[in-house]
């Protein structure tokens, strides 16, 4: 309603951003239209100070500095603890920072302080989904939707449902029309960004990043970029976003698995990667990109011990569906077969719906029980002989 007085010049204006302030201390955009109006406040210096620090939280977050806007929104958190939007700004900086299982519970709590809160919730749709969490997905979508039908966040939120379901085409005309909705929402051209790779259109991605990139940098979107660069063969562009993420996060070691990643495209940078990708997983042995990009090396070098061996070790501090149906793939390359079955029927205990593990467990049920050869001697039709050699690396991991 203020911004509504503000846009028609109305008077009343003033006197609802000041209401606003009383009811919502951290209200940065309130904050800055009464003070450019010259107005009083309707709050004391302590006031002052909490939007000075949200303040201070987001820009710090646009530098991708998380871990000191993550500290003083904590404090911030201390002061306001029934305030939704800080608790959820502040999971947004630990979901950046890879502290994926805290994140989840602090945007939990927001949800629980506040029912019908939007903002931060296309971060959190992209953690679910990263979690390959599809229930969890469709649930927060379809409340979202429930909340508000004119904002982009339910809409983001459900078209990533559909993109986990295999219904790519459905899901980019959600994610169209969060954009249509809200053109300057980073989350949604983030979402089409990640849609678009599992549509396998790399160069559709990078733009969708780089639009999200433009608006709101953050470590999700340099992510994006990286990852869809190399998979357009841009080796040169995904090494300077990846070198750009590492100098803005050097102690993240996400950000330096990603360089490593990069420099594992090329056969002269092999040592170089597997020393950033160790390095990686010493600052943090859950590591899941290091993890994976290190046993995709290995198995580009035919060292299928070594892959099956690091996988089997992280395992423990990694047990979720992508982990184990990975693990399936090197042991299935490594002709362990009976072992690979196994962990893909674990990966599909826990996520009934992770289409990789079906196609795997399919694959090695072939491969340990072929078909019963025709009369004539051949091989039975429609039960193709298929080697774990013969598999690309792609497809493996």
């Amino acid at each position: 309603m203020a911004r509504c007085a503000e846009l028609v010049h109305s008077s009343d204006a003033r006197d609802l951003y000041k209401e606003l302030l009383v009811r919502q201390p951290n209200a940065t955009e309130a904050y800055a239209f009464v003070h450019s109006r010259g107005a009083g406040a309707p709050f004391d210096g302590s006031t002052r100070h909490d939007v000075a620090s949200i303040t201070m939280a987001r820009t710090m977050m646009r530098r991708l500095e998380y871990k000191a806007a993550a500290s003083e929104l904590q404090r911030l958190a201390r002061r306001h603890r029934s305030n939704a939007h800080v608790v959820a700004l502040h999971a947004t900086c630990l979901f950046m920072l890879d502290d994926v299982r805290q994140s989840r519970i602090l945007y939990e709590r927001a949800r629980a302080l506040d029912p019908m809160l939007m903002h931060e919730m296309g971060a959190y749709s992209a953690l679910l989904m990263q979690e390959n969490d599809a229930h969890a997905v469709y649930a927060l979508g379809s409340q979202l939707l429930r909340t508000d039908q004119t904002r982009p966040e339910g809409w983001t939120a459900m078209a990533r449902f559909l993109a986990m379901t295999g219904q790519t085409q459905e899901a980019l005309a959600l994610v169209w029309k969060a954009q249509a909705l809200a053109p300057s929402c980073a989350a949604a051209y983030c979402a089409e960004g990640g849609i678009q790779l599992l549509c396998e259109c790399p160069e559709e991605a990078a733009k969708m990043y780089a639009k999200a990139h433009a608006l709101e940098p953050t470590a999700q979107t340099y992510r994006g970029l990286i990852t869809s660069h190399v998979q357009n063969g841009e080796h040169k562009f995904a090494y300077s976003y990846a070198k750009q993420l590492v100098e803005l996060m050097p102690q993240n070691a996400r950000a330096l698995a990603a360089v490593g990643s990069v420099l594992a495209h090329s056969a002269e940078s092999h040592a170089k990667a597997v020393r950033l990708l160790e390095s990686a997983l010493a600052q943090d042995p859950r590591c899941t990109d290091a993890i994976v990009a290190l046993a995709s090396l290995h198995v580009t070098n035919n060292r299928l011990s070594d892959a099956v061996s690091l996988l089997e070790r992280h395992l423990v501090e990694n047990e979720t569906d992508d982990m184990y149906t990975r693990y399936a793939d090197v042991l299935t390359l490594a002709n362990e077969l009976p072992k690979a079955a196994a962990n893909y029927a674990v990966a599909l205990e826990m996520n009934p719906s992770n289409e990789r593990a079906k196609t795997g467990y399919e694959r090695v049920d072939r491969l340990m029980h072929p078909s019963a050869e025709s009369d004539d001697g051949e091989p039975g039709e429609g039960e193709p002989e298929v080697e774990p050699s013969d598999m690309s690396d792609d497809d493996m991991l």
